[in-house]
């Protein structure tokens, strides 16, 4: 490589894309994001919910302009996508695509990223959650200090990578980053578990709450306006723990035996130890947790105050 920057294959998660006339008023009447707050580069996280209110899938979302909106998804739920949006979408001048042939993602971290892709794509955005584009059709997204996710055309993929060489695959570390900033994600196992308030999504701007109406926003904000919250998303430590044994979905139990919540995500420290999120009855924060009733775990910090 030419620079020291980590270089990233990133093969867990893909782009779709909804196109057409009615692309914009159809996501803004699905989504728990306002799509009409993408102008001027910036991106959201957002998610698609039940008319019940549990989230179907999460993403990040941009609009290329108001007929071309790009969606960053877990690979793993690419069908729940189709179907979930799919039932809606034949009432709408929108389609859905997937764009894996278009987009290949890519991640750049460390010292010397914002120097790399300065030097090789283009000058990338100063705030998390913004993106610009190249030349080429691909897009650099911020995500955090010296944390870049690219979503290279396959034009530019091929030329880069004679630059800065073959990447590494880079799912585990990309998710650990995840973790550590507070941002779940809803996979096949935890399809239709969540809301977004447990996964903190308001919290990290994934909720409108003036945006209007879309699917399961009355459920949405009752909890948010009405309702009194018992269990939020937090960051475990779970050294020791085989990753066989934490999976999304596995259950976290107290010292009694009793359930106290449910593990969103995992991931492997650069120890060899593990992280998570989970969402966790909040009167279980002071007493020492078991996942899968074998493996201890202990509360961290969030980069944002849970209340």
């Amino acid at each position: 490589m030419s620079s020291s920057a980590p270089w990233f294959k990133l093969n867990d998660w893909t782009v779709m894309a909804v196109t057409g006339p009615q692309a914009l008023p159809f996501l803004q009447g699905q989504v728990t994001c306002d799509v009409r707050d993408l102008q001027d580069g910036k991106s959201r996280l957002g998610a698609h919910c039940t008319p019940k209110g549990r989230m179907q899938f999460s993403f990040r979302i941009l609009a290329l302009d108001e007929e071309h909106f790009l969606l960053r998804v877990p690979t793993s739920m690419v069908a729940a996508v189709k179907e979930s949006l799919g039932k809606y979408i034949l009432f709408s001048k929108a389609e859905l695509t997937e764009e894996a042939g278009r987009y290949q993602l890519r991640g750049l971290y460390g010292d010397e990223a914002r120097a790399t892709l300065s030097e090789h794509l283009t000058e990338p955005p100063d705030t998390p959650g913004d993106w610009r584009a190249t030349q080429d059709g691909s897009v650099i997204l911020a995500l955090g200090e010296q944390r870049y996710e690219c979503w290279l055309s396959a034009e530019a993929s091929p030329g880069l990578e004679q630059i800065l060489g073959a990447p590494t695959t880079g799912d585990e570390f990309w998710r650990l980053l995840d973790i550590r900033a507070g941002i779940g994600e809803v996979l096949p196992q935890t399809r239709e578990q969540f809301t977004p308030q447990a996964l903190n999504f308001p919290l990290i701007g994934a909720v409108s709450f003036r945006k209007g109406c879309y699917t399961g926003q009355e459920i949405v904000a009752r909890l948010h306006y009405k309702g009194k919250l018992k269990s939020h998303m937090r960051r475990l430590h779970a050294s020791g723990s085989p990753p066989e044994q934490c999976q999304p979905g596995v259950p976290l139990h107290r010292e009694d035996g009793k359930k106290a919540g449910e593990l969103v995500t995992v991931a492997s420290d650069e120890q060899g130890a593990l992280e998570c999120l989970a969402v966790l009855d909040d009167s279980a924060l002071e007493q020492t947790l078991s996942i899968g009733e074998t493996f201890s775990a202990r509360v961290g910090t969030l980069p944002y105050t849970v209340e």
